[in-house]
């Protein structure tokens, strides 16, 4: 399959709540996973998403929470990991907390994974929630 025509897939980074958003198309195009795990190539500037069935026997498996509700909504899935933050903002050189961070990859739907390049994170200015500034 060229690069054209493999499915495209969405990471949103918020390091300032420690947040990383998987779009739900994205959890969608692998297979709907019951847990994903993160994995990063600090050398190659790679973070990918692999999804699974059930927990990796010595992996960091995070459980992917959909209900009956949500999954037929464009809500993303959330996950929560300072460590994970902290080690990517140090990957690319720093993150604002002022911005989000957006990254597009391509899915690998044959073996699960989203593979996203830390060379294209985009910075996005924060959304104004509850009437108050970028919080």
């Amino acid at each position: 399959m060229s690069r054209e025509n493999q499915p495209q897939a969405s990471l949103t980074l918020d390091p300032f709540r420690n947040r990383i958003r998987i779009h739900k198309k994205t959890i969608r195009r692998l297979g709907s996973p019951a847990y994903v795990q993160f994995l990063v190539n600090p050398e190659e500037l790679y973070i990918a998403v692999l999804g699974s069935d059930k927990p990796m026997i010595g992996g960091t498996a995070n459980k992917v929470r959909l209900s009956s509700v949500s999954f037929h909504t464009n809500q993303s899935v959330e996950f929560y990991s300072s460590t994970l933050l902290s080690n990517l903002s140090e990957i690319v050189g720093g993150f604002d907390l002022r911005f989000n961070y957006h990254l597009t990859g391509e899915i690998d739907s044959v073996n699960r994974v989203a593979y996203f390049s830390l060379q294209t994170v985009k910075p996005q200015e924060r959304r104004r929630q509850y009437g108050r500034e970028g919080v």
